[in-house]
């Protein structure tokens, strides 16, 4: 029994020491922030530091009488000064804002508050540098920035802005619009600023604008002015379709461009006018077929496969009378583009049926598919879902504005918004006017198959 006792005994000391061996400060051990390094608790800080608003302070005991209960003052890490580096307002010493990534004297310094306890952070007002959104007072949140990465800028998220629906985009609201000069750079026109000018010119150079006039010359080409644009034209020269001036006059095949009988170049705000056509004798397009029904494209070019004619069967006639093939299933047509069952022409392969074919055409998840319209649309809840808030310090926009705006769940343009033609600016020196924004599944633009 004795030795067995003195075995155990043996046993249990050899055991002991192998634990403290196992124990010893040879392990390694974690190692814990320093003052002013970042930390989420205290036990993260080295011995004598507390953890305050995410980073490590040192504290000393302040003196304290007989009946005092004692406590500490808090001493943090070294603020940055008057244009100093910062990431946010915390950096900086009190007083001093982070503008840009540099602590400096700003008006809107204790938008955080203190309450004269334990030492409050400082929050960014808007327009101050930020890393995360607790970086931001109230309201505020911390936006990405366009001039410098792994920071922001404090902002609101919602721009208060609300889309009309309009646009400036018209270049006509009623025929008689269209009778301007256009201003295009190295067009004829622009030699005469005015149509009072054209009338002088006319004037001094005894010209007979009701006399045959030789295409390709001065007079050929100041009459073809007057009667385009100025006192020869009426409310039949041109027609307003769509917003959009069209040349209405009857054209000779042979005739040039901008002189009598010929088609002009442009419209009022440089837009370029098709050539003659030689069939219906209307500026809608040398090269392409006016038709009227199917059989009418027998023989007639296809209007979008450059050299191709219609054969008896192959072509069909589209509602904006070209001659186009048609289609039969998505095979027939070309990388990228459907057929469109309707038409049974080939259309941009915009429709949808999933929200992974908006992701992936999109390269983001945030791209959603409309199941009314099956078509695509960048998924909102946020104005800065859309668009960075291009909020300007010190005259450099500090982040990316791209003209659109998160209404009912989808991001949508604001680009050239307008209430009405007053507020519309200047396109090739003339003003536009304020119309209905187009439908984008309205506009989609049909084209010929392959084959089929």
């Amino acid at each position: 029994m004795r030795s067995s006792l003195v075995m155990t005994l043996i046993g249990a000391a050899s055991l002991a020491a192998a634990l403290l061996t196992g124990c010893g400060d040879n392990d390694a051990k974690p190692v814990s922030s320093k003052a002013g390094q970042s930390c989420v608790r205290t036990a993260d800080c080295a011995d004598g530091l507390s953890c305050i608003a995410n980073v490590c302070y040192s504290s000393s005991s302040s003196a304290g009488g007989s009946g005092g209960s004692g406590g500490s003052a808090v001493v943090g890490p070294v603020l940055g000064g008057d244009g100093e580096s910062c990431t946010s307002r915390r950096d900086c010493k009190e007083g001093l804002a982070c503008f840009n990534q540099r602590c400096t004297k700003s008006d809107s310094v204790g938008a955080g508050g203190d309450n004269g306890g334990s030492p409050v952070a400082q929050l960014g007002a808007r327009g101050e540098t930020c890393r995360v959104n607790a970086d931001c007072d109230k309201d505020l949140s911390c936006i990405p920035s366009n001039t410098a990465a792994g920071v922001g800028i404090c902002d609101v998220t919602n721009f208060g802005i609300t889309p009309t629906g309009m646009y400036c985009g018209g270049e006509c609201e009623k025929a008689a619009d269209c009778c301007q000069l256009p201003s295009v750079s190295g067009v004829a026109a622009e030699v005469y600023a005015s149509c009072s000018e054209v009338a002088d010119a006319i004037k001094t150079g005894s010209v007979d604008c009701n006399a045959t006039q030789v295409a390709g010359t001065t007079s050929a080409h100041l009459c073809f002015l007057d009667a385009t644009y100025c006192s020869g034209c009426t409310t039949n020269t041109w027609k307003c379709t769509d917003n959009q001036c069209q040349y209405n006059v009857a054209c000779a095949a042979t005739a040039l461009p901008d002189s009598p009988k010929g088609c002009p170049n442009y419209t009022r705000l440089g837009h370029t006018v098709p050539g003659c056509n030689a069939k219906t004798l209307k500026c809608t397009g040398a090269g392409t077929a006016a038709c009227t029904d199917d059989k009418s494209c027998v023989d007639q070019p296809i209007t979008d496969r450059g050299g191709e004619t219609c054969v008896a069967g192959e072509c069909t006639c589209y509602t904006d009378h070209q001659c186009y093939r048609p289609c039969a299933r998505d095979l027939d047509c070309a990388t990228g583009k459907v057929c469109d069952k309707t038409s049974s022409l080939c259309v941009p392969d915009t429709v949808c049926t999933t929200d992974a074919q908006c992701a992936t055409r999109g390269g983001s998840i945030d791209f959603k598919c409309q199941t009314k319209t099956n078509t695509c649309y960048q998924s909102c809840s946020v104005d800065t879902d859309c668009s960075g808030s291009g909020h300007i310090v010190g005259g450099v926009t500090t982040s990316l504005f791209r003209n659109s705006v998160c209404v009912e769940g989808a991001c949508t343009s604001i680009a050239s918004d307008c209430v009405d033609s007053s507020q519309c600016g200047i396109t090739n020196g003339y003003k536009t006017f304020c119309i209905a924004r187009p439908d984008v599944a309205a506009a989609t633009s049909v084209s010929s198959a392959i084959t089929n």
